[in-house]
């Protein structure tokens, strides 16, 4: 009993954080869902093997909403990239450190999720599945993102100074992502290098 006011009585209580995912997630308690923990910053509820979890980052303050289910974790970004990906290129997270702020950023989450998230809700195993792939490809193009930025001053450096092996070399491995300008001195380098 004391834990419980040590916790309300934190920095962020007068934030209501709690309180407002209450009313704005009450939707999960039609589809089963209970609560099974809750503080300034975090309210779970669960219904069988899924869970959701809404958030108010610690240190960010950003406020957000995960399913997670089979120890695997699906962030509401996750969530609507996959159903609608329009409408995850306006996405952002709501950042706050007010009560009005906490308010409308948990209606905005809350809307996504009944919108988006009702087969994650629902525990669709093939909507599972879609975003497994997905979150595999995201990871790819991340990481070939990555390598992009690495290796692209590097190429247009080895064309400049008539390195032209290794030019081919390094375009190459960037192929699907040079610009037009870059295919073309992928073509010459590979010219030179066959003269």
């Amino acid at each position: 009993m004391e834990m419980v006011n040590v916790i309300n009585n934190s920095p962020r209580s007068h934030l209501k954080f709690e309180e407002h995912v209450r009313k704005e997630f009450s939707f999960l308690t039609g589809l089963g869902f209970l609560e099974i923990e809750s503080s300034p910053t975090l309210v779970r509820y669960q219904n069988s093997d899924i869970e959701v979890t809404v958030y108010h980052g610690r240190q960010s303050y950003e406020i957000g909403v995960g399913v997670t289910t089979f120890d695997t974790q699906y962030s509401i970004s996750e969530i609507v990239r996959a159903t609608d990906p329009e409408e995850f290129n306006n996405f952002r997270y709501p950042m706050t450190t007010t009560e009005e702020g906490v308010v409308s950023g948990l209606e905005r989450l809350s809307s996504l999720l009944k919108r988006y998230g009702s087969k994650a809700l629902k525990g669709d195993q093939g909507f599972y599945l879609i975003l497994d792939e997905q979150r595999k490809q995201w990871t790819e193009e991340y990481a070939l993102d990555v390598l992009v930025e690495q290796l692209r001053p590097k190429a247009n450096e080895a064309f400049r100074r008539k390195d032209y092996s290794s030019a081919v070399e390094l375009y190459s491995r960037i192929k699907e992502r040079l610009s037009p300008a870059e295919l073309k001195k992928l073509g010459v380098a590979k010219e030179r290098c066959n003269d």
